[in-house]
């Protein structure tokens, strides 16, 4: 019988003790550091100590990076390590990063099936320069499990034709069906007929009305061409959802 790991992925802001005794406390075999990857001078010297204590108590301590303050570079980051540990019993800590990763860890749960937790701390330090050189909290008073209503995420062949697309720049019609094709997304490998009427048919109607839809992409007439490309929006979701590419 294969016991599930019990996995937490912690942001890395300015925390220590929120940081280090939830999986002290609930004995976690994995944990998963998502340290923000700006400059060195932005890391307090007690991240080390962080790290130290960590590895004397888990069997396993993995560092990611990602930048902690972007809303769609966490999601991504947490949704994508959540994946990583399909199977396990994975636990996100929304106490540790940074108000976006907050934010980001209950979406990533939400979409995921994951378990968020928040940490109360005992008491907060002043208020102090940013960053600050001392942890803006001490100790821990509780560890509360929070609700996580699910949400549906994009479809992956949704975001694979939004990764061609950000690849290519703009590609038409033709172009993305023949791309659909050679890679086999579901929405095109069981069609047997070479009427491309109706391959272009399938491609609105299960790809390009959607994207359209929640404005991940535009479609503009060049001559006798329509030329698809991304959006702002699409970019975006493109970033927090680019793992979902490799499920597809």
């Amino acid at each position: 019988m294969i016991v599930p790991n019990r996995v937490h992925i912690i942001p890395l802001g300015y925390e220590r003790d929120r940081v280090v005794e939830p999986p002290l406390q609930l004995n976690a075999d994995v944990v998963v550091l998502l340290n923000h990857d700006g400059a060195a001078d932005t890391k307090p010297a007690y991240h080390q100590e962080v790290r130290q204590k960590l590895e004397g108590a888990a069997p396993e301590v993995v560092n990611h990076t990602c930048d902690i303050f972007d809303l769609y570079a966490s999601l991504g980051g947490i949704a994508e390590t959540i994946t990583d540990y399909r199977g396990d019993e994975v636990y996100v800590n929304l106490a540790t990063g940074s108000k976006v990763t907050a934010i980001a860890g209950m979406i990533a749960c939400m979409a995921t099936g994951a378990t968020p937790y928040y940490v109360r701390a005992e008491r907060y330090g002043p208020e102090t320069e940013h960053p600050p050189a001392e942890p803006v909290s001490y100790g821990v008073a509780g560890i509360d499990e929070m609700p996580a209503y699910p949400i549906k995420g994009p479809a992956p062949e949704h975001i694979a034709i939004l990764a061609y697309l950000d690849e290519q720049g703009r590609a038409s019609k033709k172009e993305i069906i023949e791309f659909s094709e050679d890679v086999n997304l579901p929405f095109i490998q069981t069609y047997e007929s070479d009427n491309i009427k109706g391959k272009y048919r399938l491609l609105d109607s299960h790809i390009l009305n959607a994207l359209q839809e929640r404005e991940y992409v535009e479609i503009k007439e060049v001559g006798r061409q329509k030329y698809v490309s991304l959006t702002e929006e699409g970019q975006n979701t493109l970033r927090a959802f680019n793992y979902l590419a490799d499920e597809v």
